[in-house]
């Protein structure tokens, strides 16, 4: 039989269109081209100081250009859309938050469909920690809660935006306590930050990375929402030690759009693994008191299912209404 005919034809076409489909993995070695990890935050936060680091270490360990591109608003949203459309190509990432846990459950309706990015790896996890202006009066969690008794409302509290750790850990400590408090979220970490140094909110539910501010006296260490003290600041008290039943924190990790295919998901976890691994890298990230994971793909995957359901029962539970429209 001569290869011109319709059966050696039909084959002929499907290898060729196999070996398309392949050569992008094998022809060219990943990646051959900048990579670009997006941050729905602005610069200056913790997930952006993550970012940075890892990105340094897989500069050199590439040889590739890696952009930092800080796409912040919507309680991550733009920046998560964003990727959601990226080619699935490996050349596009996304290190987010606990806005990716919270936004599905929270709000009515997404512009993205969080099945399109898939779970790649997680680099750890905080506790929430509400730390006030050092300049307030107001010297433990007793003071607090007199005050917002006694002026529902008054309570200024920043987030890192609508949906995100600290917004959900403000609610339920408001629900907790039976106190009104006034939320003002920001696009980020860093600019509540600058606005909470500056006197113009009272307080933030941040991670124990802002304990920097809280041993140079311009922060007020209050109460940590973890089951126990917190190696990083053993001299916070938990809310349980002092009768409030919270215990709250988030995450931070890398996504891929879906279409990528698993064995590049393989590559880039190990090389961000890796990373993560770096003295340099670690020392940068451990710093802030993150807690870093070692998790495979699979239970990544597992940790973020189980966060969803833990978000669920929690306000349902506590009857939080949580406002992130």
């Amino acid at each position: 039989m001569r290869p011109t005919q319709p059966g050696w034809r039909n084959l002929l076409v499907g290898f060729m269109s196999f070996l398309s489909l392949t050569a992008p993995l094998h022809g060219a070695e990943y990646p051959d081209k900048p990579v670009t990890i997006v941050v729905p935050y602005t610069p200056g936060g913790v997930t952006d100081v993550f970012g940075r680091a890892i990105a340094m270490k897989l500069n050199r360990t590439w040889n590739q250009t890696i952009i930092i591109d800080n796409r912040a608003g919507g309680g991550t949203i733009i920046g998560t859309q964003h990727v959601s459309r990226a080619t699935p190509d490996g050349y596009t990432l996304l290190l987010t938050s606990y806005g990716f846990t919270s936004n599905p459950i929270l709000r009515k309706s997404l512009p993205y469909d969080p099945a399109s990015l898939t779970p790649l790896l997680l680099i750890g996890t905080s506790s929430n920690m509400l730390v006030i202006n050092a300049k307030l009066p107001y010297q433990d969690l007793t003071d607090v809660l007199k005050m917002a008794r006694e002026k529902p409302g008054a309570l200024i509290l920043a987030s890192s935006g609508n949906g995100s750790s600290p917004h959900v850990a403000a609610e339920l400590f408001a629900t907790a306590t039976g106190v009104q408090i006034t939320h003002i979220p920001y696009k980020g970490t860093s600019p509540a930050m600058n606005d909470l140094l500056g006197g113009q909110v009272h307080g933030i539910f941040d991670g124990t990375s802002a304990m920097g501010n809280v041993s140079t006296g311009k922060l007020r260490a209050i109460a940590i929402a973890s089951s126990s003290r917190h190696p990083h600041s053993p001299d916070v008290p938990t809310f349980r030690e002092l009768g409030v039943d919270l215990v709250f924190g988030g995450w931070f990790g890398f996504f891929v759009p879906s279409g990528v295919p698993q064995a590049l998901q393989n590559t880039i976890f190990k090389e961000i693994e890796a990373a993560i691994a770096d003295p340099e890298v670690h020392a940068i990230i451990a710093k802030t008191g993150l807690v870093i994971q070692n998790m495979t793909q699979e239970q990544f995957k597992l940790f973020l299912n189980k966060e969803s359901v833990r978000l669920r029962q929690l306000t349902e539970s506590a009857n939080a209404t949580i406002n992130v429209e």
